[in-house]
């Protein structure tokens, strides 16, 4: 299929590689939803709730020092595929084999390694097939699917839990929601499989493999690799506790915690489904307006935002509401804004290292935040406790606009991607 000369067709395969990507990560929240159920039996705290989170994200950032250098040696439609496979089966094992803490952290590990190679690889061959000018919107399309798959996942775990009567689904325990959509998924590997036969000449160009630290001499990189790293923080810290939060409203307001969690994973769903447009929104602005510009404003926006939510516990419902889905549209504009420009940075043949250097950097500040967040939320007296951790993540928009801000005028809209000449040094 040749997708340079009909844009209907490249338009089609877009959207194919945005479907493909959502059902592979159909099971990515069945755990944020099932964590009251989790805790309970286990018997663990929300410190190891968080860390068992955060396996996911370490093994994507972990294996990203690894598998995404191959892609500069290595066709990387075959890394793609390869991934897309690892993916599916271990999230199928999580629901059928975690019954403790350390199994959980191996099965979380190995379907983050699973996830770099779905999703850094196919941004990578979307970057290529679409022009500078067009790019922010066409990765921004893909980074959105990563964000409606999450608001989808949770979403659906929370009707399963709960049973969907409108398709006359009975009720699952956790378990069971959880290896239905981990079911679901195994349909990504063939469609992986066709829509990079489609793309045609995804070979890589020609580099090492070898993970090369030289492209963090580049200014630019460096900034954008750091957003990327404290936007990671806010993202996963939001998405792990939201649901929280809103459970915790919910039992304030005379819920029991069965029911409470099974409809804050739904409302939960909803309000970041609200901010799954965020990333091909973010995207089209920064074509416009410049990268750094419009990350920097969206941080501000998220900051006041999460600002306000964390003190929000004993609000009207419905005002709740309107500022969780706000939050979920801010935490996520940004989020193609970072990979955009790390393919237009990047020295030409170092793209995979740039992009290994910005998961692995970047999801590392996505492990923290579950954590961290997690342990405000062990210390700090009830009362305080949701303001608190919500306050600390508002902090971080502060220092991600410091990093920003000096690269604000070489951040150009229109740049060059890495296959041309590099024009992005300052």
């Amino acid at each position: 299929m040749n997708l340079a000369a009909s844009p209907t067709l490249r338009l089609l395969w877009l959207l194919g590689m945005c479907a493909m990507l959502m059902i592979a990560l159909a099971p990515f929240s069945s755990y944020v939803a099932a964590l009251p159920f989790i805790r309970a039996e286990w018997g663990i705290g929300n410190t190891m709730a968080g860390l068992v989170f955060s396996g996911y994200l370490a093994g994507y950032a972990v294996s990203a020092l690894f598998v995404l250098p191959l892609t500069d040696r290595l066709p990387t439609r075959w890394v793609f595929v390869v991934s897309a496979s690892v993916s599916v089966v271990a999230n199928a094992l999580f629901p059928l084999a975690a019954y403790n803490v350390p199994a959980a952290l191996a099965l979380r590990f190995a379907a983050g390694v699973g996830l770099v190679g779905i999703y850094m690889p196919g941004l990578r061959i979307i970057a290529g097939a679409f022009p500078s000018e067009r790019r922010g919107v066409a990765m921004g399309m893909y980074v959105t699917s990563f964000y409606t798959a999450n608001a989808v996942s949770l979403a659906a775990t929370g009707l399963l839990l709960g049973g969907a009567p409108v398709v006359s689904l009975p009720e699952m325990d956790w378990r069971g929601a959880y290896f239905a959509l981990s079911a679901l998924s195994s349909i990504s590997v063939p469609m992986a499989f066709f829509l990079v036969r489609s793309a045609g000449g995804s070979t890589a160009p020609q580099g090492t493999g070898r993970l090369d630290f030289g492209v963090l001499r580049n200014p630019l990189t460096r900034a954008y690799i750091a957003g990327y790293s404290l936007h990671a923080v806010e993202l996963y810290a939001v998405r792990v506790w939201m649901p929280a939060l809103l459970a915790a409203a919910l039992v304030a307001r005379g819920h029991d915690v069965a029911s409470a969690a099974a409809s804050a994973a739904t409302v939960g769903g909803i309000a970041l489904a609200a901010g799954s447009v965020g990333p091909v929104l973010g995207g089209a602005v920064s074509d416009k307006l410049g990268r750094a510009r419009s990350a920097m404003a969206i941080f501000a926006l998220s900051g006041l935002l999460s600002l306000a939510f964390g003190w929000m516990t004993f609000a009207p419902w419905p005002v709740i509401v309107g500022v969780a889905c706000a939050l979920g549209w801010a935490i996520s504009a940004d989020s193609s804004i970072y990979t955009t420009a790390a393919t237009e940075t990047a020295p030409p043949g170092a793209l995979g290292s740039t992009m290994a250097l910005q998961a692995f950097l970047g999801f590392m500040g996505g492990v923290a935040g579950p954590v961290v967040i997690g342990a405000a939320l062990d210390v700090v007296p009830d009362a305080l406790r949701w303001g608190v951790g919500f306050s600390a993540v508002a902090l971080l928009s502060v220092v991600a606009i410091a990093t920003l801000y000096p690269i604000r005028r070489h951040a150009h809209p229109g740049a060059p991607s890495a296959n041309e000449d590099a024009k992005g040094q300052p």
